[in-house]
C-alpha cells in the first residue's frame, strides 16, 4: 500500500495526542462560553424579576375614563383586577376581554401611566329602544341590536319599545331575531328624518308574520315589509309630506306594495 510523507507524520502517536488536546481543549472554550452566556441570563432574570416584582411596582391608582352608567367598580372587576398586582405583569389582553364582555361596554383602551398608575378607557353602548321580550322583560337594545344590562334602562326613557314574540338573548348578547335588527334599521333612518317627514315612533310590532308594524304618536298604524325596504320608508316620507301639506292625518299607511294604502283623518 502507497503512503505519503505527510500521512505517515500524522499517524505517530504525539500527533494525534495534540490533535486530540486541540479538540477537547476547543470544546471545554465553548463549554465555558456557554455556561457563562447561561449565569449571565440567570443573573439578568434574577435581577428583573425582583425589579419588576417589587411592591413599588404595585398598581396604586386606576382611573377609569369614559363611563356614566358602568360604575368604576363594576369595571374594575370586570377586568379582574387588585390591588397588589405589579403595572409591568399585568396582562392587558386579558383585562381588556373582560371589561369588553361588560353588556354596556363597547370599547375598552389600557394605558400603564408609569410606575404606578392605570388608566382604563371605556365608550359604553347607548340604547336606542327597548325591548319586550317574550318573557315579558324589558330590555335596552342598542342601535347594533346588542342587548344591554337593565342598568341603562334609565338612559332609555322614552325610546321606542319593540315588540318581539320570539326568543331575543340576553343582555351581552346580539338579539336572535331577526326581524327587531330590521326593525332597528328603519328605526335609524326615521329618526334622522327632515322635519317635515319627522315622526315620533312609540312601538314597532315584529309579530306579524310579514310586515313590522309602527304606532306613532299621530298614526296608529305605519306597515313596512320585514325585510329592510329604504324605498317604502321613502313612500311613507313622501305620503306624510302630502298628508300634512294638505292638513290631514292617518290612521294607517301601507307601503309594503307599490300603491301606497293610506286611511286618512282631518287633522
Amino acid at each position: 500500500m502507497y503512503t505519503t510523507k505527510n500521512q505517515k507524520a500524522a499517524s505517530r502517536p504525539e500527533v494525534k495526542k495534540a490533535q486530540l488536546r486541540d479538540i477537547l481543549s476547543g470544546f471545554f472554550k465553548t463549554l465555558l462560553v456557554i455556561a457563562a452566556v447561561f449565569v449571565i441570563i440567570a443573573v439578568i432574570y434574577k435581577t428583573t424579576e425582583k425589579f419588576i416584582s417589587s411592591d413599588e411596582f404595585n398598581v396604586k391608582s386606576i382611573k377609569v375614563v369614559g363611563n356614566h352608567s358602568v360604575s368604576k367598580a363594576d369595571i374594575v372587576k370586570a377586568g379582574g383586577l387588585y390591588a397588589s398586582m405589579n403595572i409591568y405583569t399585568l396582562k392587558t389582553d386579558k383585562i381588556k376581554q373582560g371589561i369588553i364582555a361588560h353588556p354596556d361596554i363597547e370599547k375598552v383602551e389600557i394605558e400603564r401611566e408609569m410606575p404606578t398608575n392605570l388608566i382604563i378607557r371605556v365608550k359604553e353602548r347607548e340604547p336606542m329602544a327597548l325591548l319586550k321580550t317574550l318573557e315579558g322583560k324589558t330590555l335596552p337594545i342598542d342601535r347594533r341590536g346588542h342587548i344591554l344590562s337593565e342598568n341603562k334602562l334609565e338612559n332609555a326613557s322614552g325610546l321606542p319599545l319593540i315588540i318581539s314574540d320570539k326568543e331575543t338573548g340576553v343582555p351581552g348578547q346580539e338579539c336572535k331575531d331577526k326581524k327587531v335588527i330590521t326593525a332597528l334599521d328603519y328605526l335609524l333612518v326615521i329618526r334622522h328624518a327632515p322635519e317635515r317627514n319627522f315622526l315620533k315612533i312609540k312601538t314597532i310590532d315584529v309579530r306579524q308574520k310579514d310586515a313590522l308594524v309602527f304606532k306613532t304618536v299621530s298614526i296608529d298604524e305605519i306597515y313596512l315589509s320585514e325585510q329592510y325596504s329604504m324605498d317604502e320608508v321613502a313612500k311613507v316620507f313622501e305620503v306624510i309630506k302630502n298628508l300634512r301639506e294638505n292638513g290631514r292625518g292617518a290612521s294607517k299607511i301601507d307601503a309594503r306594495y307599490e300603491d301606497v294604502a293610506v286611511v286618512c283623518k282631518y287633522l
